[in-house]
């Protein structure tokens, strides 16, 4: 089974370097003995770690010599540790199981980083993945907690999560193999121990498949919220993110599965420097996509969102500072934002400024509203301001480098007006 959920799930590669989680256990021992079997066929390097909680001194050395005698046995390098959890759990507030699992994991960590390891293997199993489930079920949870133990999360793989501990106490057997036995899985009054000792066999007499019926249905979710995952990353991916926003296009959004969506939008707001999104705002966004409006806008927590045509654009940034207006003479070369102005010759002074109500361009065929001109060209509502208005005294003589007045009369303009970045 261990060979099957490590193809099907993708959980070791050729060159990997996996530290297992070895605490001398049943479990973790059968699953160190099988991935050392493993590595030698599929071409990974494997560790592994052990560590005592200080909860059961008498029999921690005895422990530690049974998994430094397997790690000896199978030519793998095991690093140890040991930690104070009592102590660590009065000083932390919290009960032993979760001062133990903190520990176990912060050790587990800095040993996977200091091995450079590039996954940390657990022999979490078939029946601890219902138990999960079962026991998230009873407190109250939602999507994430009805995956149970998943296959893989982080860096962490459980390459016996398809094993039933039947299979594994079988696997021991077979390969003559001693491990330890920690009474309090079953006589502790943690809810774990309680589940083992009342609520599965209670289960199991309704329907002797219950253990594994429970379990498949926690790694049913999992593989849905992969895939759920999956085509939310690829939307990031489609994102373009700079220093100062994110765009991402609306018909990605718009034709993604809507849970995939909203993960994204969630991914990209916290990239733009925001905070959670809460069901309004998802909605809001939404409707910005659909809406037929391209220059809406919408305020978010940290940031904001707006429709730049076909983009949906979310920035946490303040909106961008006018650019000063300025006078230029004949000659001169001013900068206007990211415009550079070189006004080569004519007859009076040249202002620079941006777009105000009611300005209008004379055209060949009649006046147009400056707004509707940088309409038409798609001009983004956030950057209109910024184009430079290139004026004699009223009268708008072109309009960055969109468009040149038509006007009477023998006074002659010489300009070149230009964005310094394109």
């Amino acid at each position: 089974m261990v060979v099957k959920a490590v193809g099907q799930f993708s959980l070791i590669h050729p060159g990997d370097r996996v530290l297992c989680a070895l605490s001398g256990g049943s479990d973790s021992i059968c699953l160190t003995h099988r991935l050392a079997q493993l590595a030698k066929k599929q071409g990974f390097t494997l560790a592994a770690a052990h560590f005592s909680h200080g909860l059961r001194p008498e029999s921690a050395e005895d422990e530690r010599r049974l998994c430094q005698r397997l790690c000896d046995s199978l030519e793998i390098p095991l690093f140890c540790g040991a930690g104070d959890t009592v102590q660590y759990a009065a000083e932390h507030g919290m009960g032993l199981e979760e001062a133990a699992r903190n520990l176990r994991r912060a050790f587990l960590e800095q040993t996977a980083d200091r091995w450079q390891a590039t996954s940390i293997a657990t022999g979490h199993h078939l029946e601890d993945s219902a138990e999960t489930l079962l026991f998230n079920l009873i407190r109250g949870t939602g999507g994430q907690g009805l995956q149970g133990i998943p296959p893989r999360r982080g860096r962490y793989i459980r390459p016996l999560i398809l094993s039933s501990k039947e299979e594994i106490l079988a696997y021991l057997a077979e390969h003559q193999l001693e491990y330890a036995d920690d009474p309090t899985n079953f006589t502790g009054d943690n809810a774990r121990a309680v589940m083992r000792r009342q609520v599965f066999p209670a289960l199991e007499q309704l329907n002797g498949a219950a253990a594994r019926h429970l379990a498949q249905t926690a790694l049913d979710n999992w593989q849905k919220d992969e895939a759920i995952r999956t085509e939310a990353d690829e939307l990031v991916s489609a994102a373009t993110c700079t220093v100062e926003s994110v765009h991402i296009p609306v018909t990605a959004l718009l034709n993604a599965a809507p849970e995939a969506a909203v993960r994204a939008l969630q991914i990209l707001q916290r990239k733009a420097g925001g905070h959670m999104l809460e069901r309004p705002h998802v909605d809001a966004l939404f409707a910005l996509c659909r809406g037929e409006n391209p220059s809406a806008q919408t305020h978010l927590p940290g940031t904001k969102a707006f429709r730049r045509y076909d983009s949906l654009v979310i920035t946490g940034q303040p909106a961008q500072r006018l650019p000063k207006a300025l006078t230029l003479l004949p000659g001169e070369t001013g900068c206007f934002g990211d415009w550079e102005i070189h006004y080569v010759s004519g007859p009076e002074p040249l202002t620079v400024r941006s777009r105000q109500t009611g300005d209008a361009i004379s055209m060949v065929y009649g006046r147009k509203s400056v707004k509707k001109l940088l309409i038409e060209r798609k001009i983004p509502k956030d950057l209109r301001d910024t184009v430079p208005i290139l004026c004699n005294n009223e009268t708008i003589l072109a309009v960055g480098d969109l468009c040149v007045a038509q006007l009477p009369g023998e006074k002659k303009f010489y300009i070149v007006c230009r964005r310094k970045e394109i």
